[in-house]
């Protein structure tokens, strides 16, 4: 258990993912946090619709997949989660945005002094999702090709699994069905909804690229349904203006959930 810990408390980027009784399984990206010894993520608000699909998870895990800039094992922490609205952000910004400077450059861009926590208010409102207590830990293979290897999830009938795939042999992952590889074994998919999930980021996080394959798994094959962005995503550097684009939309999409949960709040 301590070692999953150290894990996350060492990784730059990790992963929280869930399944839901009703839900598909879902997957965020996120930069690893600790409150009180354990995971947790502090997520924007640009990202609440996606939350409220956490808020009502069976079983959530926080994991660790990384391998390409990392020596930190494999890993994932499961557990029942607590999400929490921090709405004013005063919170977060005493508790969590210390660690979030450290590990996450771009954050400082709108946080790093008590003048840029003034003009980027819209910042410091987060989500804050808690593990409340690590039921098992589950070691995996490290994700060592971003283009190529995703972490699986899905509820195999016992609960959350999570595994590290590639396709299998010549295959890519734009194949409508695909042919999955697991150093772990087989996979023994029994036409339960699946989610394969790849992320790649450069050294400064300015660019952090994420991407997703849902669909069924049938023994060691996964019959697409749907995607979302691609594994190789571009990584060069912003321009001026789109640098500045990015950080518009970004705004807006906090500020819209930030006034949505004040509204569900009175």
């Amino acid at each position: 258990m301590a070692d999953v810990i150290t894990a996350w408390r060492r990784s730059l980027v990790g992963e929280i993912c869930w399944t839901t009784e009703r839900e598909r399984p879902g997957v965020l990206a996120a930069v690893p946090l600790l409150h009180e010894g354990l995971p947790c993520v502090a997520l924007p608000y640009a990202l609440a619709e996606r939350v409220d699909r956490l808020r009502a998870a069976t079983s959530a895990a926080f994991v660790i997949t990384d391998a390409t800039t990392s020596t930190q094992p494999a890993a994932a922490a499961v557990g029942p989660v607590e999400v929490v609205d921090d709405l004013d952000g005063d919170w977060f910004t005493e508790v969590l945005l210390p660690q979030e400077l450290v590990k996450h450059p771009p954050s400082r861009t709108y946080g790093d002094s008590p003048l840029l926590r003034r003009e980027n208010w819209w910042w410091l409102p987060r989500i804050v999702v808690r593990l409340r207590s690590i039921e098992r830990v589950v070691e995996l293979a490290g994700r060592d090709d971003p283009a190529r290897d995703a972490l699986l999830v899905r509820d195999d009938g016992s609960g959350l699994r999570l595994d590290v795939v590639a396709p299998a042999s010549s295959a890519d992952w734009s194949r409508p069905r695909l042919p999955l590889s697991s150093r772990t074994g087989a996979l023994r998919g029994d036409g339960a909804h699946v989610l394969a999930f790849g992320h790649a980021y450069t050294v400064d996080l300015e660019r952090w690229e994420t991407w997703s394959v849902r669909g069924t798994l049938r023994g060691d094959e996964l019959v697409v349904t749907d995607r979302d962005g691609t594994p190789d995503g571009d990584l060069q550097p912003l321009r001026l203006g789109e640098r500045l684009r990015r950080q518009r939309a970004l705004e807006r999409a906090c500020r819209r959930g930030i006034s949505a949960a004040e509204r569900r709040r009175r």
